[in-house]
This record gives C-alpha cells, structure tokens and sequence, in this order.
C-alpha cells in the first residue's frame, strides 16, 4: 500500500512506541495526533523485536529513545574526493518515498520510519558543540531521512527553525522532496538564516526513478513559497544520472528552476553523479525491476563505490554547469563528494582540501562573515 498522499506525507497504520518514551512530551504531542492508530509497546524497538510485528509490510512509525550521538560529521569523507565537513542531526531514521537510487534502501528493508524523541539530549549536545565556540557549522537534518516528509506528524520544523536562530554560528538545512511545509510557512517566530533545500532532477528522473516524490515543479513551487516566507533556498541535483535524453532533460530542468526562483534566492546548488556500494546493485534490481540507473557504464571508485566512468561525469557536469552559469553565474556550486581533478577539469580550479569547500559554503551564509566566532 502506498503510504505517501500526493504531497509526500507519511501517514503510519501502525505506532510502535517503547516504554521509554513515555517521559518524553514529544513522544506524546505525536501520539495525540496519530489519535486512532493502532498503537503496539515494546520494551525495545531493536531489530529483532520490529522483525517479529505480525504484517510487516505495514507503513509504521517506531517512536524510540535514541542512545547514540545525535550530532556527528557528515559520514561523506573519503581522503581522494572532496567532502563539504557538513554535519548530520540525527532524530530520524528511514523514508518511504522509495526512490530508486537511495542509498537507505541497502541496509534498511522495512517500512518503519523511526522518530527519535528525546530531543532534550539532541539540544545539550548541539549547545555543547555549539559553545566551544571553535568552528562555524552547516547542519542538516536530511542524511538519513526527507526533513519533512512526516512534519505534519512531529510538528519539529517550527521547533528546529526557533532553536537554529538563536545560534550565531551554525545554520539549519532542511533538505526534502516534500511539499509538506505548512509548518514551516506557519511559523511567526524569527527564522534565522534557515536554508530549507530540495533535491531536483530531469523531470524524467523524477517521474521514472523517485518513487511517489512530489513531482519536480511543485517542488519549485514550494521553494518559492518559503522563499517568500523568508527562508533561504538550497538545491541538490543528486544523483544526476546518465539517460537517453539527458542533455534536454537537464536543460530542462534547469529553466524550470528559473520559472519559480531568481538566482539571488538560492545560497547553493550541489551537483553530485549517480554511484553506489557494488552489494545495492542487487538490492537496486530487486526492488525497482523497471528501473535502468544500474544498466550504466561504471567503474569502481577510489571510495569503493561504482561510479560512471570519468568522461560520463564530466560531461553530465559540464552540461549543468553551463546552463546554471547561463542563467544564475553568481550562484555558489559545488560538488558533493568528487575528485579534486574533476573539480580542476570543470571549474578550473581544485580546492587543496575539504577545509577549502567548507569555507566556500560558509562563506555564503551571512551568519558566517558576521560572527565573532569566525576562526577559520
């Protein structure tokens, strides 16, 4: 059953909530608006315990303590490409948009979606980062989860925006396929410097290959309405990905970008090419038979991961390059985990390290320049 309406929201038919949680008034908010849906309490929600759930195909949401770090560094760091030092708030776990590419799929084959609800500890341990007072950070909630694929549900955006605006020296991405941002428009408290991003592609992509995603122009249209509300815009193409048509599809996307957003709007764009462990090939085929993303001409990376082969890549970026600088020059792009010689070949110039790309993105938020804590 598809769990996703049209808008991309999640709406669970089971709850699984451990005994823990019942302390937590997050846990509870949530709870009293899934009011009518079956609620299971386990002890632990471990694997082994959720595996045993009678109908395991059955969209639920797991409202568990989280006993790990919330707060870690992007896990995107290989030495032989160029990484952005982007940091990760974990407070949820999984997606159902079911995206052919994600690379969740691979170690998570269930349709539970968990929401951690200790949020108490997530807030001392971004205070604690916060107040050493030795770096400027970009923080984003979108690693392993949509950020707003089930805001209706948690209600968190509001809570994250309030917070993230008393800081000086960090910002918040959310970074999303959703259109769910009623939350976010809603909000009449101070939003700080925000940066609520989409991922896009070739419309063909979109259709073909993302699953029940919202499709590329009402996610633009969401874009404007945020930027209207005052939130700062981000956009992902990731993974581009090489198709008959290509060229036209992304030539395409790029204009519709344009029809929603003026290039002032838009504090980054990152370009990053289809790859994946060798072990999701299978995964990939199993799961999304019609899809033909693993069918390309690949070569294992120096990360071990399958990537299209040099000239492939180059020219997919060349391609996207040159229409974004057509049509917004002045707006800061980047590479999400690429080859210092790629950079070297496409822009010109290769950043000497992964502090060089953090910088460069720093730089575009204004909180950065304005901070007395600017050490880097």
């Amino acid at each position: 059953m598809n769990s996703l309406t049209s808008d991309g929201n999640f709406h669970p038919r089971r709850l699984v909530v451990e005994t823990d949680v019942a302390r937590y008034p997050f846990a509870a908010a949530i709870r009293d608006r899934l009011a009518g849906v079956p609620v299971v309490v386990v002890d632990r929600a471990d694997p082994e315990t959720l595996t045993a759930l009678p109908d395991p195909e059955l969209p639920t949401l797991v409202l568990a303590v989280h006993r790990g770090r919330f707060f870690k560094p992007c896990p995107g760091t290989a030495a032989s490409y160029r990484c952005c030092l982007y940091h990760i708030l974990h407070l949820a776990l999984g997606c159902t948009i079911g995206c052919s590419y994600c690379v969740l799929q691979g170690y998570l084959n269930r349709p539970f979606i968990t929401q951690f609800v200790n949020l108490e500890d997530a807030w001392r341990e971004l205070e604690t980062a916060f107040a050493a007072g030795d770096r400027f950070y970009r923080v984003g909630t979108g690693e392993f989860t949509d950020s707003l694929f089930m805001d209706d549900i948690t209600a968190l955006s509001p809570r994250l925006v309030q917070f993230f605006a008393r800081q000086r020296q960090a910002v918040l991405e959310f970074k999303t396929k959703s259109v769910n941002i009623r939350r976010l428009l809603d909000y009449d408290g101070d939003i700080g410097e925000t940066v609520v991003s989409w991922s896009v592609n070739a419309p063909a992509v979109a259709e073909r290959e993302e699953g029940t995603a919202p499709g590329i122009e009402r996610r633009l249209a969401a874009a404007a309405a945020c930027r209207q509300r005052g939130y700062r815009i981000g956009l992902h193409f990731d993974p581009l990905i090489w198709f008959a048509g290509w060229e036209e599809g992304y030539t395409r996307a790029v204009e519709m970008i344009f029809d929603y957003l003026r290039p002032d709007d838009i504090i980054w764009i990152s370009l990053g090419a289809f790859r994946f462990m060798p072990p999701m090939r299978e995964v990939i085929r199993d799961r999304h038979p019609a899809s033909c993303i693993i069918h390309g001409e690949f070569i294992r990376g120096l990360d071990g991961k399958m990537r299209y082969f040099w000239g492939l890549r180059r020219r997919l970026y060349e391609h996207l390059r040159r229409q974004l600088n057509r049509r917004a020059p002045g707006v800061r792009q980047y590479y999400c985990m690429e080859h210092p010689e790629m950079w070297r070949r496409t822009f010109g110039a290769a950043p000497a390290d992964n502090d060089v790309v953090s910088r460069l993105l720093d730089r575009a938020c204004w909180r950065y320049g304005d901070s007395c804590l600017n050490v880097r």
